[in-house]
């Protein structure tokens, strides 16, 4: 099928199988397909919590509003987005860039280090608002690739950004690590009594949607 089917083909589940586990292969896959999602600067300011001991999964349930998607899901993704950067983050990336790509022909170490300069200046430049609203955009990038990558594999998912942050943020012991969660990706399969399933997608036509000039 095409990767428009897939995308006809998911939903938002409301109900997942609780019988029903993504397999470590899969979820291998799923792991790959986020990692190589595109991010300002290709820093990837975010970790990705993946929960799957039901024991947690219920103790997280109340900061989420007692939606059932959070403890039945097979996979539960927290994408949590750093709390503020510093020049040591930026620093621990850069040399990500000079190890991978030291092997390459056309490799210059002074063009990378330029590189960092301006992200540096960019980044640290940004005011507290402007930075905290700038790394939550970069978790939902990588959420929707996970999410197209999920309906590809015809793995079902619900993102939810209806929870209580800090509640989890405190329960998953982020703010030591700088850390903040920003919005959630429970996976599975879908129940077959979840009817909403069935329900006709609706969206703007493309007249509403698009501009072409």
């Amino acid at each position: 099928m095409s990767l428009v089917d897939s995308l006809n083909w998911r939903y938002a589940t409301t109900k997942f199988d609780t019988n029903r586990v993504v397999s470590d292969r899969d979820i291998k896959k799923l792991k790959e397909i986020v990692k190589l999602s595109p991010s300002s600067w290709g820093l990837q300011f975010y970790k990705i919590f993946i929960i799957t001991d039901n024991k947690l999964k219920n103790k997280l349930l109340p900061a989420a509003y007692n939606q059932n998607q959070i403890a039945d899901c097979s996979h539960l993704f927290v994408f949590c987005s750093l709390k503020e950067v510093f020049e040591s983050d930026i620093d621990i990336m850069i040399e990500q860039f000079h190890l991978l790509r030291a092997k390459d022909d056309n490799y210059s170490r002074k063009s990378t280090e330029s590189y960092a300069s301006g992200a540096k200046k960019s980044i640290l430049g940004m005011n507290e608002q402007k930075q905290t609203e700038w790394l939550k955009k970069q978790c939902y990038i990588a959420l929707g690739q996970l999410m197209v990558g999920c309906a590809d594999m015809r793995i079902d998912s619900c993102p939810m950004e209806g929870f209580k942050s800090d509640e989890f943020d405190n329960i998953l012991g982020l703010k030591s690590q700088n850390l903040t969660s920003v919005v959630l990706l429970p996976v599975g399969y879908r129940s077959k009594d979840d009817q909403y399933q069935h329900k006709t997608k609706v969206r703007k036509p493309d007249n509403l949607l698009f501009v072409d000039e």
